[in-house]
């Protein structure tokens, strides 16, 4: 049996049809090797409270101007969880409650969930670099790499309306954020361990270290988040409001003629 005869053009098509589908092959083949070669952060994490020495201001060294601001700290006004605000970056890690953490893990991104607000923060680990001049925000900028087996992060552009601990620590918006994380082994348990340095020229002569482990916690469930908070808001509202309704004066009563 013979085949038509296929022109040049017909030839050249069929050769960068194949061509294609060999670095479509290539391109899915490397990305299997980059997740396989990574560590895997994936899955439920909680706070390892007793292992984290709380971050106090007392071992701090502020500058003037940041000693300042924390003097004029009122977590009534100030603290963005009263408002069902978000924590914020850092202070969702920071934090030492038994809030679980959710990580979502893929070749180019790793998805950081923290529940009780819903703080939701997304590190790119494909290469990109952060915007030259990025909006501030609650959760900043954040672009990872790998060092082997150990996830090097570095976060800008973090909104100064966030603070670092429920005392008020505060910092600027000149914050430069690099965390390490990685996957060991202590007292023979698995831990994730997170190690920062916090450099804020405006607020701290040096910049702060601090560690922060997390447990492994698979059987552990998110909670409703930030709609339980609003809920919360709004129940007590309601209850001020008929407090002040019952507490308040009646009115005179007037007499018929």
């Amino acid at each position: 049996m013979q085949y038509p005869r296929m022109s040049r053009t017909q030839r050249l098509c069929r050769r960068s049809g194949q061509l294609g589908a060999l670095l479509t092959l290539t391109a899915c083949l490397c990305a299997s090797t980059a997740l396989t070669a990574a560590t895997d952060f994936s899955g439920m994490w909680l706070p390892a409270a007793d292992l984290d020495p709380p971050l106090t201001a007392t071992d701090l060294a502020f500058t003037a101007q940041g000693k300042a601001v924390f003097a004029a700290f009122d977590a009534k006004k100030l603290d963005s969880t009263r408002f069902c605000m978000p924590f914020g970056t850092p202070r969702n890690t920071l934090n030492t409650v038994a809030d679980p953490l959710e990580i979502l893990q893929r070749p180019e991104q790793l998805t950081l969930i923290f529940d009780r607000l819903g703080d939701v923060r997304r590190i790119f680990t494909d290469g990109r670099a952060a915007p030259a001049d990025p909006i501030p925000g609650w959760m900043g900028y954040s672009t990872g790499t790998w060092e082997k087996d150990t996830l090097v992060v570095n976060t800008v552009a973090l909104t100064s309306e966030s603070i670092l601990t429920d005392q008020g620590i505060p910092h600027s918006e000149t914050l430069q954020l690099q965390e390490r994380y990685s996957l060991l082994q202590k007292n023979q348990e698995k831990l994730l361990q997170i190690a920062m340095v916090l450099t804020d020229p405006d607020y701290y002569a040096k910049p702060l270290k601090v560690v922060r482990y997390f447990r492994p916690a698979p059987a552990v469930q998110m909670s409703a988040g930030s709609v339980t908070c609003l809920l919360d808001q709004w129940r007590s509202r309601l209850e001020t409001i008929n407090r002040e309704l019952f507490q308040s004066k009646a009115a005179p009563v007037r007499e018929l003629k």
